[in-house]
């Protein structure tokens, strides 16, 4: 591995993984980004083998993001590095296109174990995280709601639980009004709500939030 793109909005934590990097990979070349916008410009000038994703930033569709660099950069690998619940945020991660999913309280060797793994050419997840993609393959059907929703209406739903206005989402994510307006509608037919507060509520109960 030659070249790393550190994407996440908190600076401690792009130090953290910085020096984590370095200890393993001392003469590792490492560029930083902090939004969408940032993480764009490096990739229009630069050539990564992997990017370290943070999933929640400022004015970011990580979905967008993912499908963006798999799309532009095919050898560049994605792991995510993320707060989120795996259980949950993982497998969306990963259905995405991102190549691991690795939560922000995992020690230095998950990172560093988690980095081979992809760069190898294989998917990185947890224990916990295959045996429920596994559990929900054999039985065909995941017990969380929240896996019918497709990656974009899933996106729309936590920036609903977030409490972020349609018009907010819509440039968030750069999408139409009347497009957002038809996610939220579909996201609560399929969750079988009527309003924010029901979704809240189902969000909080499968631990999403």
């Amino acid at each position: 591995m030659k070249k790393t793109l550190i994407a996440d909005d908190h600076s401690l934590v792009r130090y953290g993984l910085r020096v984590a990097l370095l200890n393993h990979f001392p003469d590792l070349q490492i560029d930083e980004a902090w939004d969408g916008q940032s993480i764009m410009t490096q990739l229009k000038i630069n050539t990564y083998d992997l990017v370290l994703l943070d999933l929640s930033m400022p004015d970011t569709d990580p979905s967008k993001v993912i499908h963006w660099i798999r799309n532009m950069h095919p050898d560049t690998k994605v792991l995510i590095v993320s707060m989120n619940n795996e259980a949950v945020f993982g497998k969306r991660a990963l259905q995405m296109g991102a190549h691991g999913y690795l939560e922000k309280d995992a020690s230095p060797e998950d990172l560093i174990k988690a980095i081979n793994v992809v760069l190898a050419g294989k998917k990185y997840m947890s224990a916990d995280l295959a045996d429920i993609i596994m559990n929900d393959t054999l039985n065909r059907k995941s017990m969380n709601p929240f896996d019918g929703l497709t990656p974009r209406e899933f996106q729309v739903a936590m920036y609903i639980v977030q409490d972020y206005s349609i018009t907010q989402i819509s440039e968030l994510m750069q999408l139409q009004y009347t497009s957002v307006s038809t996610f939220r509608r579909r996201i609560f037919e399929k969750l079988n709500i009527s309003d924010r507060k029901a979704l809240v509520q189902l969000a909080d109960a499968y631990q999403i939030t």
